[in-house]
């Protein structure tokens, strides 16, 4: 029994390189778009989301501190972590590798270095390995086992203790992150591409919607030769150099449009509220990717605070902890990025912040130069005042009785001048001796 007319033909020619071979492994969006990283950085707004965090990170100061007492620490230099992240490989700088932890975090939701150790089996390097390449598992004894394929299709097999693994919460499975392409913002970055391709495909043909040409009724051509002959006349006037000059149709043959014009189909106002989507799944600020319709002169330095403390603090935090518990390993020591630079805001503000604290005891001379990245003036620089109407509770009696005996002082002083012909007690006895 035959249940169809014709049987099912394979595609004449078949690519290699057709995009179905690097589709993510997460599968396709509902509607039929692939997103995959690399082709979801090609939406500008996308691209500068990641961008923009991954370049302030790397532009941050980083260091190692030491925690001497409860209320002292100093930076540690010389540790090994230091002079790890200042050089992590022969191939990249702080900078970059810096850049290339967060960028992964943002697009994949993982980052992953494989360590390097010398002969003395201290760590001296970290390698990063490309996400996308990266499968984990689970062993038995519920340690991580990491799986990938080099650029030159080598695959290795590393243990939890060889690798630095960064997931990007939350992490459901313990093993992986979440990737805010790949997972939270599959389907509107799927809608992206299509009208980015939608785009694309306007502006080839001009912006012109497809149509085709109608007869009237009643009306068609002679034979087939007629037809050929006017539809090849068609396709000269209207392709090629020709296609701005004006062309005579015959046979009353019009056109008719099919499909919507973009401003119909809201083309402008559609992206818009999409960039505004797509800027949520970083938590980003639309004016740090030049989005300016909502900012005013007068909010734009609120915003910029609230991206530090908002879009960058838990970005900073995850990539902290993660040092202090997987590089360093010791509590006397910990890993800090420096984000004094970003809260700075403009400098009237910032130096009537530092008089407070200044008036109030919680800042030294030393303590504000520093955060201003000069030198301080020495040991006089670190001198704390109090101010003279803050006082322990209990203690106002105490100092209403030395003030008592200090001006009794200064009046037993002002009497002894006044009855020694304007001389002290103090300067009749060094005449006497």
């Amino acid at each position: 029994m035959q249940f169809f007319s014709s049987e099912p033909e394979a595609p004449e020619q078949r690519d290699p390189r057709d995009e179905f071979w690097f589709n993510g492994v997460r599968g396709s969006s509902e509607i039929g778009v692939e997103v995959t990283i690399k082709r979801a950085r090609q939406v500008p707004v996308v691209n500068d989301c990641i961008s923009t965090l991954a370049e302030s990170v790397s532009s941050l100061q980083l260091g190692v501190f030491e925690r001497v007492s409860a209320s002292k620490v100093r930076r540690a230099d010389n540790h090994p972590v230091v002079k790890l992240l200042r050089n992590p490989n022969k191939r990249q700088t702080t900078v970059e590798f810096v850049y290339m932890i967060v960028s992964d975090l943002s697009s994949a939701g993982d980052f992953y270095a494989k360590k390097i150790w010398n002969e003395k089996f201290e760590l001296v390097g970290l390698k990063r390995i490309d996400p996308e390449t990266v499968e984990v598992d689970e062993t038995q004894d519920e340690t991580k086992r990491f799986r990938f394929t080099d650029k030159f299709g080598v695959q290795h097999i590393l243990l939890e203790d060889e690798v630095w693994h960064i997931p990007r919460p939350p992490v459901e499975d313990g093993i992986k992150g979440t990737s805010p392409i790949l997972d939270d913002g599959r389907e509107a970055i799927a809608v992206a591409i299509a009208l980015q391709r939608y785009a694309n495909s306007l502006f080839t043909n001009d912006a012109t919607p497809s149509y085709v040409w109608a007869m009237p009724a009643g009306q068609s051509f002679s034979d087939k030769g007629d037809k050929a002959r006017w539809l090849k006349a068609m396709a000269r006037w209207l392709g090629g150099k020709n296609r701005w000059r004006p062309a005579v149709v015959e046979f009353g043959i019009e056109p008719k449009r099919l499909g919507l014009t973009s401003e119909e189909a809201q083309f402008l106002d559609t992206r818009k509220e999409l960039w505004l989507d797509l800027t949520r799944l970083w938590r980003m600020q639309p004016h740090k990717v030049g989005i300016l319709d909502r900012a005013t002169f007068s909010n734009i330095e609120e915003q910029s605070l609230d991206y530090v403390t908002g879009t960058l603090r838990p970005l900073l935090e995850l990539i902290e902890a993660s040092v202090n518990k997987f590089l360093i390993e010791d509590e006397e020591f910990y890993f800090e990025f420096n984000v004094s630079s970003l809260l700075r805001g403009d400098i009237k503000a910032r130096y009537e912040a530092y008089a407070l604290g200044r008036q109030w005891g919680w800042l030294s001379v030393n303590d504000v130069l520093r955060l201003e990245n000069q030198n301080g003036i020495g040991a006089a620089g670190d001198r704390y005042i109090e101010p003279l109407n803050m006082v322990p509770v209990g203690s106002g009696s105490d100092r209403r009785d030395n003030q008592g005996s200090v001006e009794k002082s200064i009046a037993f002083l002002r009497e002894s001048t006044a009855t020694n012909g304007g001389r002290s007690g103090l300067e009749m006895i060094r005449d006497a001796a």
